[in-house]
């Protein structure tokens, strides 16, 4: 991962009905829950209002479509009997919670027993048939017709696709993590889907579809599933007498003894986060692995990608050197030529593993340069040097450092008894930005997020032959929320913390865009330099006046860190 950030995803198939919906994405973390944008905490009615206006009618089917059980049971209810063909599953668009319903024009003309109404609102997203839910900020207009039958009124004509308030989306439906394959590593990595919150036998269901359907667009290229085209569920997904779950597949019998123990950590895992810690995992009617014929998540420990467990504080680079952090401020600066003062470090990043520490070093001539080695010990330079070298982060590994020269993304391998080696990145999809100011690789190395043009940007690391990588396709989560962007920075796999110079100082923003947290402002002053993160550990941002940290809790506000300058750079390993 990286340092810190510097300025500059019928039957038991997944039904379509899992189009309607999500839940906020878990964390484990001590910085507590914030301001979530956007909840209304309106209630929903069970059905129409029968005194119902026609807009007052449209509103409260928006509301009850957040609610997918039967097919959308309670929207149902709204429907005439000429739109009791009405498709829920063609498609799910997730709105903001504010929305309006207005008289259309094609109202005009239709008598006093019809009329037109008009949704208006802004479309967050869309949750595609696997359950992943895809950024695609716009607005959106849906007309609807309404007619009078008996004294009241109710829907008679409606598009295909139902339309989810995001409050009812996170109340509805619960993340799941599928867990997928690092094509070059051979190691697992998380995905963030959705799926309506039901019992634990359909939810195992469900997240057996998730891993047939694949990884979600963003992990494109990045991650893949060991389940081949042919494969399927054979039978239905069951509870054995003794209590482990049973899955038996199709259309995997050709699968090497490799590839059947990926798929078989790949069902482990998933199921693992729906609440099933045995597995029975059969092929035509046999054991997937013979001589395991049940698994459990603890199993597949070895091939769960990620880094080692966080220091409780992070480092700092101040004054020139590394330095550690405790409760109390700093305890002192690390151990060789990175602590030592042997370099002007202005800097710095340490790998989750491997033990390697890359520093940036200012030389007397003003240039800056990259170095490398490992940590407590000897730095050698990298080929990486320019005016400004910044955005230190590693990868999974620890075997590549990423940084930005110039504004110009690099990449270095670092490989045990070989020197450090600049290595190929296809940065095509960059080039219609005109400046890069920061980037972090994700813990488990399957994701970049980078600042262009003051716009935070995530893409997956896609790996190519001869041990050539490539930025994915680039998305944008919350274009219209985070604005005025600086540093970015992973609190987990799936989550990113933001600073911005705007009113939101830092937020907490899904990798997939869908939920966004605003973390309070109070005692920050603009403009921020730097922002470091971990999972379960505190937020740590550089301002003008000093470093701070949040950890959440009842004071609500950023607490100074004493015994550092105004230049401090925060970060924990990545």
């Amino acid at each position: 991962m990286r340092a810190r950030r510097t300025l500059g995803p019928a039957g038991l198939l997944l039904c379509a009905v899992l189009l309607a919906g999500c839940a906020s994405v878990p964390e484990h973390s001590s910085v507590q829950v914030l301001r979530q944008t956007g909840d209304s905490g309106a209630a929903v009615p069970d059905g129409p209002i029968e005194e119902s206006d026609p807009l007052g009618l449209v509103r409260g089917f928006v509301y009850a479509s957040g609610h997918p059980d039967d097919r959308h049971a309670s929207a149902r209810r709204y429907l005439a009997p000429a739109a009791s063909g009405w498709d829920d599953g063609a498609s799910l668009t997730v709105l903001a919670e504010r929305f309006d319903t207005v008289f259309a024009p094609a109202s005009t003309g239709g008598g006093p027993d019809r009329a037109v109404v008009r949704v208006r609102g802004n479309r967050l997203g869309t949750v595609g048939p696997s359950g992943a839910f895809e950024t695609s900020p716009a607005p959106v207009e849906i007309d609807i017709g309404v007619v009078r039958q008996d004294d009241a009124w109710r829907i008679d004509r409606l598009p295909p696709g139902v339309l989810v308030r995001a409050s009812d989306f996170r109340s509805n439906f619960r993340s799941l993590r599928g867990w997928f394959v690092d094509p070059t590593r051979g190691t697992l990595m998380p995905d963030t889907h959705y799926v309506p919150s039901t019992r634990p036998t359909q939810l195992a269901a469900r997240a057996v579809e998730v891993l047939l359907r694949g990884p979600s667009s963003g992990l494109r290229g990045a991650a893949v599933t060991q389940f081949p085209a042919t494969a399927r569920l054979r039978s239905a997904v069951v509870e054995s007498p003794d209590g482990a779950v049973v899955v038996d597949l199709a259309g995997v019998s050709g699968l090497s003894v490799a590839d059947r123990r990926l798929l078989a950590a790949q069902v482990s895992l998933t199921l693992a986060e729906v609440s099933v810690p045995r597995v029975r995992i059969l092929s035509d009617g046999e054991p997937l692995l013979p001589d395991t014929p049940e698994v459990t998540r603890d199993d597949f420990t070895p091939l769960v990608a990620g880094p080692e467990p966080m220091p409780a504080f992070p480092m700092v680079v101040d004054g020139g050197r590394v330095r550690r952090l405790s409760e109390s401020g700093q305890v002192g600066a690390v151990p060789g030529q990175a602590g030592n003062g042997s370099f002007d470090v202005v800097d710095a990043a340490v790998s989750p593993r491997a033990g390697r520490i890359a520093v940036v070093s200012r030389e007397e001539t003003g240039t800056q340069r990259l170095l490398v080695g490992p940590v407590g010990g000897q730095l050698t330079a990298t080929p990486v040097s320019g005016a400004a070298v910044t955005g230190l982060t590693w990868n999974a590994a620890g075997d590549e450092i990423w940084a930005l020269a110039d504004g110009r993304l690099r990449r270095v391998t670092v490989l045990d008894g070989a020197p450090a080696a600049e290595a190929p990145l296809d940065l095509a999809r960059l080039d219609r930005f005109r400046t890069i100011t920061d980037v972090a690789l994700s813990r488990d190395g399957a994701r970049v997020a980078l600042v262009a043009d003051g716009r935070a940007l995530v893409a997956p690391v896609v790996p190519g032959p001869g041990g050539a990588a490539a930025i994915g396709e680039l998305r944008e989560p919350r274009p219209s929320d985070l604005e005025d962007v600086v540093a970015v920075e992973w609190r987990s796999a799936e989550q990113l913390v933001v600073a911005a110079d705007s009113d939101r100082p830092v937020s907490l923003v899904s990798a997939d865009g869908l939920t966004l947290d605003q973390v309070p402002g109070t005692n920050l002053t603009s403009p921020l330099r730097a922002v470091a993160a971990a999972p379960g550990r505190p937020l740590y941002v550089t301002d003008r006046t000093g470093l701070w940290s949040y950890s959440g809790g009842d004071l609500d506000a950023w607490q100074q860190t004493l015994g550092v300058s105004t230049a401090a750079r925060p970060f924990y390993p990545g």
